[in-house]
């Protein structure tokens, strides 16, 4: 690793990933300049000293306290993204503040955006860690294999477990499978068992496609919400990312495969599921392996969905988005403090005086394109992932106590708290392939 890092007294417990599949555990106790890692493990008597070559990245294991991360969203024109409060705006400067990196000023020309409310999503079940508590049908409760976050089912059979569901939640899972896939999820059914009939919510994946559909307790047990043509052949590797957003009480479901949205829906029913159980049905025949892992469960704050949505326009002049989408195009002239917080002062294209709106009405700033992605070009170096999502490159770092020191390719010399430092990832940028001699 060519980035100059030094690593102080004690990083604590960490899992150090290799760039083939091998992973160790332990202290992390130094890393000179060259990239070598010494650490502390419990399998071994001596100090392990880990070639930084063969390091791909470093997990601290942190657990995010959702509570001291700020609602506002930095982004560079680099694309790092930094959780901060907006304490001020002038000419050339823009101020924050943050927990983990104390106050700091920002040129104003390496400013891309920032994005206000942005609340971390309350996790109600995390599958990857805790796997227990789930009941399976007594008919093919051999055919699952349940730890280390994975949900193996060879064969037919179903498991099943309840869950405080929030009125508005998002389920997200990778599913894979070796061949002939027919898996089912149940989302929202009441606390019996899920062979009966229920007021809930089903998503099938089968050789005939994707569906969801609602099963209710009337004459007809199942009505279409939504048909994919999208058959198991479609999606490379035998694997799918699916991710369900509910809205019980609005009847509203948005659908993405692997990251791309493809539809919102509209529930058909006007009973409103009230159920908190979730249930994972196979129905492939006996030699299918179907995997579930990455299994998620969370509240849905429909904010973060506006600020994806949200276009900068042609990035010529500054662009300020409300919070109710309205658009106002011209030039942010400052950000000062008033009686119940932030104002921020838009000059807009159509009026002469600038406009005021308290920060309670704004969701985002786009700056006029100035810095055209500074900093990319960096041959090599470090990315740091920071509590709340947020993300930095830096060329160099050292780990003191509490304290990590790092040089950032456009804010220069940092001062972070180590605790907001969720993990370190070995950056580089491809070298060009050789052009081959024809």
């Amino acid at each position: 690793m060519a980035a100059n890092i030094l690593l102080g007294v004690s990083a604590g417990a960490a899992d150090v990933t290799l760039t083939g599949d091998g992973k160790l555990t332990g202290e992390v106790v130094a890393m000179d300049g060259s990239g070598t890692i010494t650490l502390v493990s419990p399998f071994s008597s001596e100090p392990l000293l880990v070639n930084g070559s063969q390091v791909r990245s470093v997990d601290f294991g942190i657990t995010e306290d959702g509570s001291a991360v700020p609602d506002q969203r930095l982004e560079l024109v680099n694309g790092d993204i930094l959780p901060i409060r907006v304490e001020g705006l002038n000419d050339t400067m823009l101020l924050a503040a943050s927990p983990d990196l104390g106050s700091f000023s920002v040129p104003r020309e390496i400013v891309d955006s920032v994005r206000l409310g942005v609340v971390p999503e309350r996790v109600v079940y995390d599958g990857t860690d805790n796997t227990d508590g789930w009941i399976r049908d007594p008919g093919g409760a051999r055919n699952w294999e349940i730890g280390n976050g994975r949900y193996l089912v060879t064969g037919q059979g179903m498991i099943s477990r309840d869950l405080a569901l929030p009125e508005k939640f998002i389920v997200r899972f990778q599913l894979d499978w070796n061949s002939h896939p027919n898996f089912c999820i149940f989302l929202a059914g009441p606390s019996t068992p899920p062979t009966e009939r229920a007021n809930r919510y089903y998503l099938q994946f089968s050789g005939s496609g994707f569906e969801i559909r609602r099963e209710m307790m009337g004459n007809a047990r199942y009505t279409p919400i939504a048909l994919l043509s999208r058959t198991p052949e479609q999606f490379p590797g035998s694997s799918l990312k699916v991710e369900v957003r509910v809205d019980r009480k609005a009847g509203i479901l948005k659908l993405y495969l692997n990251g791309q949205l493809e539809g919102r829906y509209t529930d058909p029913v006007a009973d409103v599921p009230n159920g908190g159980q979730i249930a994972m049905l196979s129905q492939a025949p006996q030699d299918s392996e179907q995997t579930v892992s990455g299994l998620e469960i969370l509240e849905w704050d429909d904010r973060a969905d506006r600020h994806r949505s949200e276009d900068r326009g042609d990035g010529k002049t500054d662009s300020l988005i409300g919070r109710y989408g309205e658009r106002f195009g011209g030039s942010l002239t400052r950000i000062l403090k008033g009686e119940s917080g932030m104002v921020y002062l838009f000059k807009s294209d159509f009026q002469k005086e600038p406009v005021e709106l308290p920060e309670q009405e704004v969701s985002t700033v786009f700056f006029a394109s100035a810095g055209g992605g500074a900093g990319q070009d960096e041959p090599e170096g470090l990315i740091l992932r920071l509590r709340g999502g947020g993300e930095m490159r830096v060329s160099a770092c050292e780990f003191g106590g509490k304290t990590v020191k790092a040089v950032h390719p456009l804010l220069g010399k940092l001062n972070i708290d180590r605790a907001g430092i969720t993990s370190i990832e070995r950056r580089e940028i491809p070298k060009a392939k050789p052009v081959k001699d024809r």
